[in-house]
C-alpha cells in the first residue's frame, strides 16, 4: 500500500517536476571548451586552473601574493570569458598589485541566444558563484566581487538564492541591468539581501536601458549604504572598449574610501 501511495505522489508530481524542468537548459558544453581552447588554453598572466563544482567544473584564472589577504571575483558578461580584453584581463591583471584576483568562466549558451535564454541557466552560475566564493576564501580574508552585464545577472541570482558572505566586503556592478530589446528583468535585483557598498558603473553611450533605470539603480544602492556610488563613464559603450583603465581608476579611488 506504501509504494501504491508513493507511485500515486510521483505521478500527481510529475507534471510539475516536468513543467519546471521546461525552465532550465543546460550550458552549452561545447562552446566553453572552444572558448578554453581560443582564449584561455595558454595564460601568461596568471594560473589557470579547473575549479570543481555540482555540476562539473569551470576555468579560473588566479593571480595569487600570499602577502595580499583581500580578493577580487570578476564576474564577465554574456557569452564572454574569463580573459576577454576589454575588461576581464585588464581588471584581473592591473589591481593584481593590490589584490589577489579570480576571473572564472560563467556558463554561455549559442551565439545570440537571448537574456530570457540566459536566465535559464542562472541555476548554473549560482552554483559556479558559490563555488569560487568558497574556494577564494579558503585562502584570503575578505572578498570584492566585480560583475559586468550578464554577469550582474548571474551575481544578483546567486544573491537572491543564497545568502552573501559577510566576508565579502563590497560590490561593483559594471553596465547593471542590461537585456535584450524589447525584454526587462525576469526578477527585481535583491538589494533587500545586500548590506554592503555597491560601485555602480555605466557608460555615456551604454544600452538605453543601463541609462534610462540608472537613477533607479543609484537610489536603490544608496538605500543600502552611504558609501555605495554611482559613475558614468564619459563617452564609453556597455563594453568599455578602450576605457579600462579610467574603470579602474574610479575602483581603486572608490575602493579606497571603504
Amino acid at each position: 500500500m506504501m509504494l501504491i501511495n508513493k507511485f500515486f505522489i510521483f505521478l500527481v508530481l510529475l507534471p510539475i517536476i516536468l513543467s519546471c524542468s521546461t525552465n532550465q537548459l543546460r550550458p552549452d558544453s561545447n562552446r566553453e571548451l572552444m572558448i578554453y581552447e581560443q582564449n584561455l588554453n595558454e595564460i601568461f598572466d596568471g594560473e589557470h586552473y579547473y575549479q570543481k563544482y555540482l555540476y562539473g567544473k569551470y576555468s579560473t584564472i588566479k593571480v595569487y601574493n600570499e602577502n595580499y589577504k583581500t580578493a577580487i571575483l570578476y564576474l564577465h558578461g554574456r557569452g564572454l570569458n574569463p580573459n576577454e580584453q576589454n575588461l576581464a584581463y585588464p581588471i584581473r591583471t592591473k589591481m593584481s598589485n593590490m589584490f589577489n584576483t579570480y576571473s572564472i568562466q560563467l556558463p554561455v549558451l549559442k551565439k545570440d541566444s537571448t537574456y530570457y535564454e540566459y536566465v535559464k541557466i542562472f541555476y548554473d552560475s549560482d552554483e559556479r558563484i558559490k563555488s569560487a566564493i568558497e574556494n577564494i576564501l579558503n585562502s584570503n580574508n575578505d572578498l570584492i566581487i566585480i560583475a559586468h552585464s550578464c554577469g550582474v545577472h548571474m551575481l544578483m541570482s546567486y544573491i537572491r538564492n543564497n545568502t552573501l558572505s559577510p566576508r565579502v566586503k563590497s560590490l561593483v556592478m559594471i553596465g547593471s541591468g542590461a537585456v535584450d530589446k524589447g525584454q526587462s528583468l525576469s526578477s527585481p535585483y535583491p538589494y533587500n539581501k545586500i548590506a554592503v557598498p555597491i560601485l555602480d558603473i555605466y557608460g555615456e553611450n551604454d544600452f538605453q536601458l543601463v541609462v534610462k533605470k540608472s537613477k533607479d539603480r543609484r537610489q536603490s544602492i544608496e538605500e543600502i549604504s552611504q558609501k555605495s556610488k554611482q559613475v558614468e563613464i564619459k563617452l564609453s559603450n556597455h563594453y568599455h572598449d578602450d576605457n579600462s583603465d579610467e574603470i579602474i581608476d574610479q575602483v581603486k579611488k572608490w575602493l579606497s574610501t571603504l
